[in-house]
């Protein structure tokens, strides 16, 4: 009875760690390299021709494409919080698409980055805003 009682205690505590792992802040500088957008604000992309997103901490720019239209911008790092991060607003070609709702609810998303957690394995990251919301889910291509 002791050993149920034991086990019924630490199920919600080892839950508890499991995910508060996948919602560890992590170095932003992790970006680094090309990303897959799969997720904007809780809705899966399912579609051929993911948005993607391609870091280069060093220059601190992006450049990727949204969906249909290609872009560039400049991000900002915090040298007081690592997980910090900030999307410029982006310079973007502008062809007309048949379907712009992946790209404009990317596109506004970008705007409110403002830091990275760790995904929910080492080869996905997630850009979330200041209140910890998930934004956008990133895996690495």
């Amino acid at each position: 009875m002791k050993r149920v009682i034991f086990y019924v205690l630490m199920l919600p505590m080892i839950l508890g760690m499991m995910i508060s792992c996948s919602e560890a802040k992590t170095d932003a500088k992790k970006l680094e390299g090309k990303w897959n957008v799969t997720e904007v604000k809780g809705e899966k992309i399912a579609k051929e021709g993911l948005p993607y997103m391609e870091f280069d901490m060093a220059q601190k720019e992006l450049h990727g494409n949204g969906g249909c239209n290609m872009f560039n911008t400049s991000i900002t790092l915090d040298d007081n919080d690592v997980s910090a991060i900030t999307i410029a607003p982006a310079a973007a070609t502008m062809m007309a698409c048949p379907d712009m709702t992946i790209e404009d609810a990317v596109f506004k998303a970008m705007g409110d980055v403002k830091g990275v957690k760790a995904g929910s394995s080492e080869n996905e990251m997630v850009l979330v805003d200041q209140a910890g919301n998930v934004l956008l889910v990133l895996p690495k291509n």
